[in-house]
């Protein structure tokens, strides 16, 4: 019987600061326990090719940004072809075990492959990959969700961001954020304190967000709101999304909803105010980019480890390695797939517990919830005018 283990990892999906970290974090524990680990290029991809690296023989940089692997989106449910070609190469390479990085897509394909031992680990800004059970939330947040979610609390604040010039020259700047089905991200905007979020698990009424548009710039001069790119209208419409051009799952490519309701908003606030400084802001990728914070940092250095501990003490299944919140802080449970119907009974939207529609706002448990993850930006008095 063999006692040197062989792992394959590979990161799909879009891309999140702390992947590195994930990859350098298991390459080391690797190393120290006599393990050998190989990186599939491209994701799933890289499988199916049979195209990886030698991890030992490169280095790996876990303060850099995105994936040294590189990334896919794939279906292998697609191509039946491309489940047997996996399974036909990670017997080849005689692999022990396959660690599986990515978001609801990537995670989703490890349910193809039930009999090969798999650790999973989330990661998406979209903060989707999780479940609320009663008062549990299981998976409290995704690796790359913290550093997103500070990057946009800190661009439509009044301390670093975007609220400065909303109000010096009493703009309506309409953010639009990531997040195709659920809201997380949209939401943690509110820890700078924008005026308005809309989430695509609440469609928008545009008569009634027209009116709230109206009322708050009245009363201060200014407003900034965060749409999702994945909203809808109450007719079932996306705000803004091509269904003619659609990836291997299915989702649409969005086209930029902050962008239409800056149109929309333009033709119907002429009557009351000239509409030139209604403007649309997209950071679009700028959410994913650049260096991590610290604590996607310390859960990806720590997911690393935990995951090369599982497969060298002899992991026989398949598990999604969660991290959880307790009384004491953060830890990591793993949570077998066998019994599960799919990835989508870790699927994790926003509800009534979180978002307040009818304001447009976070609840108290919202805030409380997303101040686990980043820090809340101070929120100072912007309103007062000459």
């Amino acid at each position: 019987m063999r006692g040197k283990k062989k792992i394959g990892i590979l990161t799909g999906g879009g891309d999140v600061p702390p992947l590195n970290a994930v990859i350098a974090s298991a390459r080391e524990a690797s190393l120290e326990n006599g393990a050998e680990l190989i990186g599939f290029m491209h994701g799933w991809s890289g499988l199916v090719e049979n195209r990886y690296v030698e991890l030992s023989k490169i280095s790996v940089d876990p303060q850099v940004g995105g994936t040294i692997l590189k990334s896919s989106r794939i279906n292998l449910r697609r191509v039946p072809s491309d489940v047997e070609m996996a399974q036909k190469n990670f017997r080849k390479l005689c692999l022990d075990s396959l660690i599986v990085i990515g978001g609801e897509d990537t995670l989703s394909n490890s349910f193809s492959l039930p009999d090969i031992p798999q650790v999973l680990i989330s990661k998406t800004i979209d903060n989707d990959v999780g479940a609320i059970r009663s008062n549990e939330i299981v998976n409290y947040f995704t690796l790359g969700f913290p550093t997103a979610a500070r990057k946009i609390s800190s661009l439509v604040s009044l301390k670093e961001g975007l609220r400065t010039t909303a109000y010096s020259h009493e703009r309506i700047m309409i953010v639009e954020s990531m997040g195709m089905h659920a809201g997380w991200l949209a939401l943690s905007s509110s820890l700078g304190h924008p005026d308005i979020i809309i989430i695509p698990e609440f469609p928008l009424e545009y008569g009634k967000f027209l009116e709230k548009v109206l009322q708050k710039y009245h009363s201060k001069k200014n407003l900034i709101a965060v749409v999702a790119e994945g909203a809808k209208f109450t007719n079932g419409l996306h705000i803004s999304a091509d269904e003619n051009e659609k990836d291997d799952f299915g989702h649409p490519r969005f086209r930029g909803s902050a962008e239409i309701l800056v149109k929309k908003l333009k033709k119907d606030l002429k009557k009351h105010f000239d509409p030139r400084n209604v403007n649309a802001v997209n950071p679009s990728y700028l959410y994913r980019s650049g260096p991590h914070c610290d604590l996607d940092m310390k859960w990806a250095n720590r997911l690393g480890k935990e995951t090369i501990r599982l497969i060298t003490e002899g992991l026989k299944e398949a598990v999604f390695l969660a991290i959880q919140k307790e009384k004491r802080g953060f830890s990591l449970v793993s949570y077998p797939l066998k019994g599960m119907n799919g990835i989508e009974d870790f699927h994790r939207f926003v509800d009534l517990r979180f978002y307040d529609p009818e304001s447009y706002s976070v609840t108290k448990r919202g805030i409380k919830y997303l101040a686990e993850i980043a820090p809340v930006v101070p929120e100072e008095n912007y309103g007062l005018r000459p």
